[in-house]
């Protein structure tokens, strides 16, 4: 069972299209997984309505988080096309997906997005953020780390006012998610480790990025679409 991942669309025309024409060619894809910033800054909600439209002919689940950019009337159409991964547990295939939000703007209102599970409840499914954990936010690629310890040092999320947050000064491996889909930093994409949990970072979907993920082996591919 093949998934689509893609991020920070942020409000591109040619971002979506690209989008929909590959969908419209691959028929082997069965879910979709935004990692949020449909938009900038709330705006134009005109695009989050087309977004809708164009997303709704293919039939498929939307499992999405909002990003930092995400919020006011734009937010309310995602979460009226479907609610958010935020503070739930969404069944997709053999897996179990839950998500955190990217913090909006402090002025901003008419969001969520300050649900979220606890470790516990995340452990071994699929976490998808906006943010990248600490550590790896910013680097193009990454290399497994040995994980003889059973330990996840410093497992970070971002929280609703914009903080990084850490779950626990230790993450135990028991309560880790098995693996990470994040978004944010437009440039960087790769697959790195946090212990054993898998981080799929993924690049900007305005600048033609994509990811299928194979949810049986969580085997990704990294795709142009521009």
């Amino acid at each position: 069972m093949n998934v689509l991942l893609f991020s920070d669309l942020h409000e591109s025309s040619r971002g979506l299209w690209a989008l929909s024409d590959f969908l419209s060619k691959n028929k082997d894809i069965s879910g979709l997984v935004f990692a949020g910033d449909l938009v900038n800054m709330g705006e134009p909600v005109s695009f989050a309505e087309k977004f809708v439209e164009e997303i709704s002919k293919f039939k498929l689940p939307l499992l999405w988080v909002p990003g930092n950019n995400d919020f006011g009337e734009s937010y309310k159409v995602l979460q009226n096309f479907t609610p958010s991964l935020e503070g739930r547990i969404v069944e997709l295939g053999n897996r179990s997906f839950t998500g955190i939000g990217g913090s909006p703007a402090s002025w901003a209102s008419e969001y969520a997005g300050e649900n979220s599970l606890s470790s516990d409840q995340i452990a071994g499914t699929i976490l998808v953020t906006h943010q990248p954990p600490d550590g790896v936010r910013y680097a193009p690629s990454y290399k497994k780390q040995d994980t003889s310890d059973k330990q996840i040092p410093n497992l970070e999320y971002p929280n609703s006012n914009g903080a990084m947050k850490q779950l626990n000064n230790e993450v135990r491996l028991a309560d880790a998610p098995i693996a990470h889909i994040c978004g944010h930093v437009h440039n960087t994409q790769g697959i790195g480790y946090i212990g054993e949990t898998k981080v799929i970072k993924l690049a900007s979907s305005a600048l033609g990025n994509i990811a299928i993920m194979n949810l049986d082996n969580l085997e990704v591919n990294f795709l142009r679409l521009l």
